[in-house]
């Protein structure tokens, strides 16, 4: 292999993690505490990886800083789907099987066992995704019901894009790999945080492979829609009803229906319990705050509810992620 062509891996499962003490300091505060990491350097540059493993889930984020000239060899050590997410829109043209493929911000592929062509090493920030073994994904579906529209594309032993055309993130899939990026937490809870954030991310994700043609809608009208998406995020203590909201902002239940799923891919159930839980998590994780503190911020009045709800949500309870800290 040349020198100026370096491997990227997009799954491996071998121990030779690096220490936190060796990796560099300008890479320190990127750090996610649960995740395994993996650094080289060179002459040619520098690429970090990180993997959390949740379950079904394996979380990558890679930092990579390569030369002029430098090219990347993509390697998985087994077959997985993955949904890639780059910070850069326009960073990466590659070859996939002689297919010129733009990356966007978020593709979902089909990876084999093997090295793929090389593709232009240059700089990444930031690159993230998430894989799952094919073999995994009827369970998943069963347990997340979005995911069945995943479960049902049909995977091959070639490595190739699984979309027609990939997706920009949006707002909703924006949150939930920040939150991912952001998390400091540890041990069994730091677990079911990352598997159910994995879920969510690939769940906005399928629900855009499902979702009908879509209604034309006027700038107006999409503000109007972000202005309530905002809204929501700044005041989960309120009952954040579709009769509330339609009358708060004086629109039509409709368009806090399917105008609000198409451009968000979530209904507003939804998101309110997704915000709600992620706040409930990170109040219980890292601030020495009661539980009674945590349902006013939250809007809950029933103890039984907000414990029940959080349960079910992550498969692990509140109170066992405030003893753990």
């Amino acid at each position: 292999m040349k020198s100026t062509t370096k491997i990227l891996y997009i799954e491996r499962d071998d121990t030779t993690f690096t220490p936190h003490q060796d990796i560099p300091a300008a890479f320190q505060g990127q750090l996610i505490p649960y995740a395994r990491f993996y650094y080289h350097e060179d002459k040619d540059g520098s690429i970090l990886d990180q993997n959390i493993r949740a379950g079904e889930f394996s979380i990558w984020v890679h930092s990579i800083q390569m030369r002029p000239g430098v090219q990347l060899r993509h390697y998985s050590q087994y077959q997985v789907i993955t949904l890639h997410a780059y910070d850069d829109v326009e960073s990466m043209r590659g070859t996939i099987n002689n297919r010129q493929q733009l990356e966007k911000e978020v593709s979902l592929f089909n990876v084999m066992a093997a090295e793929e062509p090389p593709l232009p090493g240059s700089s990444q920030p930031l690159s993230f995704h998430i894989n799952i073994e094919p073999y995994a994904l009827k369970e998943l579906a069963r347990e997340f019901p979005l995911l069945s529209a995943l479960a049902a594309i049909p995977v091959s032993n070639v490595t190739e894009p699984l979309h027609k055309a990939p997706f920009l993130l949006n707002p909703v899939s924006r949150l939930i790999r920040d939150r991912i990026l952001r998390a400091k937490y540890i041990g069994n809870s730091a677990y079911s945080f990352f598997r159910r954030n994995a879920a969510d991310f690939y769940g906005n994700y399928t629900r855009r492979l499902i979702a009908p043609a879509p209604i034309m809608m006027n700038e107006a009208k999409r503000q109007q829609l972000y202005e309530i998406f905002r809204y929501i995020l700044d005041h989960l203590d309120e009952p954040l009803t579709y009769k509330m909201l339609q009358q708060k902002f004086g629109v039509e239940e409709a368009l806090l229906r399917r105008p609000f799923e198409q451009e968000f891919h979530l209904t507003i159930p939804e998101l309110v319990l997704q915000e709600k839980m992620a706040v409930a998590f990170e109040m219980l994780s890292t601030r020495n705050t009661p539980v009674t503190t945590i349902m006013d911020r939250l809007g809950f009045t029933s103890l039984n509810t907000f414990l029940t709800t959080f349960d079910k949500y992550f498969k692990y309870g509140a109170l066992q992620v405030m003893d753990a800290q």
